[in-house]
């Protein structure tokens, strides 16, 4: 994935990648993503700190699970979104490589004297997207166990996570496995067929599932992509960065900008601005955007939510490409009500 996070090139790079997500759409396949890198926090004190810094519960998170969560500024931006799982000695965290060392800088200048170490672990890792219809099937057939939505399976050395489904990829699975196998797994999966990671940001996108990248990092409170919603949140736990901002968002009455999903006959990027129309000045973000299978770009963009229902919003500028509105894949909701 660019530096970006903008899936499209050439009209003829533009092309191929349609074809690669309708083929997510069809059968299962296959897809590396070299663009994810890995956090490890070793040490006794390693879910301790991380329960400090994160917007989750760390310390319910048990080997052979896997957990979303936000890191943020004091400010209660995000800066990074990252996916954790454990075993019995750390806890890895799993985001985009490209902010991956500023990450890993400012986390590791808070672990003062807290006995954990943090190493970027990404070789150490391979992971891989199995999605489309079948893909439960064909894993089971490589002897991996494929957990139900929203849960996870360990096998052997093998954590298997199963996303929510997207509407029009029915079946999405994270395959991690430690490096040293990577190559067995890589002969169990052999059957599939191999796309780009195109393919498996795009679903991302028609799931509703927002990440941060270089371009949108402190442009957010996570209510503002949903995280809360996607179970990225917890206000039972204690204090971490940007926790009485995001439980005053929360708490303090109705949330007035949202993250919604929209297609767009042109092409952007994850940072550019939302407009509507008539009105000189920006309202909102694309969160990402991607290749879609019937052309054009899908995007996850942030914005007033009285703009998203009753004002006609462009992208990248004043007279760019209108954004058509589709209804999210999920309900929001309160967690906390």
């Amino acid at each position: 994935m660019p530096t970006d996070t903008t899936l499209t090139a050439t009209s003829g790079t533009w092309l191929a990648e349609r074809d690669l997500v309708r083929a997510a759409g069809l059968a299962p396949v296959l897809a590396q993503l070299d663009e994810l890198g890995v956090i490890a926090a070793h040490g006794p004190e390693a879910v301790a700190f991380l329960q400090t810094q994160l917007t989750n519960d760390l310390e319910h998170l048990v080997v052979g699970q896997m957990q979303m969560n936000g890191y943020c500024t004091p400010k209660g931006r995000l800066l990074a979104v990252v996916d954790c799982w454990r075993n019995a000695e750390s806890v890895f965290l799993q985001l985009p490589r490209e902010i991956l060392p500023a990450v890993l800088k400012r986390l590791s200048m808070y672990v003062l004297r807290a006995r954990v170490k943090l190493v970027d672990a990404s070789a150490d890792w391979a992971c891989r997207a199995v999605l489309g219809p079948g893909a439960a099937s064909t894993l089971a057939r490589a002897g991996l166990s494929p957990p139900e939505v929203g849960q996870t399976h360990l096998t052997g050395t093998t954590l298997v996570a199963r996303l929510r489904d997207s509407p029009r990829i029915p079946e999405r699975f994270v395959v991690l496995t430690p490096r040293a196998d990577a190559q067995a797994m890589q002969d169990r999966l052999r059957a599939l067929r191999v796309v780009d990671a195109a393919a498996w940001w795009w679903s991302q996108i028609d799931a509703g599932i927002a990440n941060v990248f270089a371009a949108t990092q402190e442009k957010f409170v996570p209510q503002m992509i949903n995280l809360e919603v996607l179970g990225g949140v917890s206000f039972k736990k204690g204090c971490y960065p940007g926790q009485e901002i995001v439980a005053r968002s929360q708490y303090l009455g109705k949330l007035r900008r949202r993250m919604a999903i929209a297609h767009v006959n042109g092409e952007t990027r994850a940072g550019a601005d939302i407009y509507a129309q008539r009105d000189g000045k920006a309202v909102g973000t694309v969160v990402m955007a991607a290749s879609a299978p019937d052309g054009g770009m899908d995007v996850l963009f942030e914005a007033p939510v009285d703009r998203t229902t009753d004002a006609v919003l462009l992208v990248n500028a004043q007279d760019g490409p209108r954004l058509d509105t589709r209804p999210l894949p999920y309900a929001l909701f309160d967690p906390t009500a």
